[in-house]
């Protein structure tokens, strides 16, 4: 009898602000074994997260950047389908089974889910329609919506994960040159807090200047640096 495969998780946490309680509870309640990398990109935050099972490692990434962090997290993979996740971001109750069923096509290489907001505010609604229109547009995958890919396909793209910002969209793009990428209906939740805390209008806004920027040929560093300079403004 064939053993069900392996889902290696890779989480980066660069500040206090994660949710590890609740992404392990979420990561727990699958049916499949699921190995969890926990990758710290935060010299401060040594001493304060460690492995709760053994099927979890915690490792540091010195280098700024999630790119990075996934490229150091992709070190210890061993499962044959890797899910890489933000570490506010909360799988939903029956996600290994939506990717497995996913990939039960092999012409399929990967995908995400669709993601929703933590909050009540009504007008966060449309983004998830808004995401799944720009799919269907460009094929893009944001990382917010728990971007998951076949281990093996995930090596041969490791190189466009060599930047700091914009690994989400480096990696979408690659993996559509091995094959199939779906977008699933079942639902993510995500942080809005950056959105709260900077005001709706503004954020966008600034994503947006930041896509405009790259798309006519910004350094990811540069705009990286840029980016998270006036985050807490």
């Amino acid at each position: 009898m064939t053993s069900p495969p392996i889902i290696s998780v890779v989480t980066p946490v660069h500040s206090t602000n994660h949710k590890l309680p609740e992404i392990r509870r979420a990561l727990y309640s699958a049916k499949r074994p699921v190995q969890l990398i926990v990758v710290l990109n935060n010299p401060n935050l040594v001493d304060q997260i460690s492995p709760q099972k053994s099927s979890e490692s915690v490792v540091i990434c010195s280098r700024k950047g999630r790119g990075f962090a996934f490229l150091r997290g992709i070190e210890c993979v061993t499962g044959a389908i890797t899910v890489l996740l933000h570490s506010d971001t909360i799988p939903p109750l029956g996600w290994d089974d939506a990717i497995l069923t996913a990939l039960r096509n092999p012409q399929i290489v990967g995908g995400g889910f669709s993601p929703t907001y933590d909050t009540p505010k009504p007008y966060f609604n449309p983004f998830t329609w808004v995401v799944k229109l720009w799919f269907r547009i460009s094929g893009e995958l944001y990382g917010d919506g728990a971007m998951f890919i076949r281990s093996n396909i995930l090596r041969r793209c490791r190189s466009v994960l060599e930047v700091p910002l914009f690994e989400d969209l480096r990696l979408a793009q690659c993996m559509h040159k091995y094959g199939q990428v779906v977008l699933l209906e079942k639902k993510v939740k995500t942080s809005a807090e950056s959105f709260q805390r900077q005001g709706v209008v503004q954020h966008i806004g600034k994503i947006l200047l930041c896509r405009v920027w790259y798309a006519l040929g910004g350094s990811p560093f540069q705009i990286y640096n840029v980016y998270y300079s006036t985050l807490h403004r």
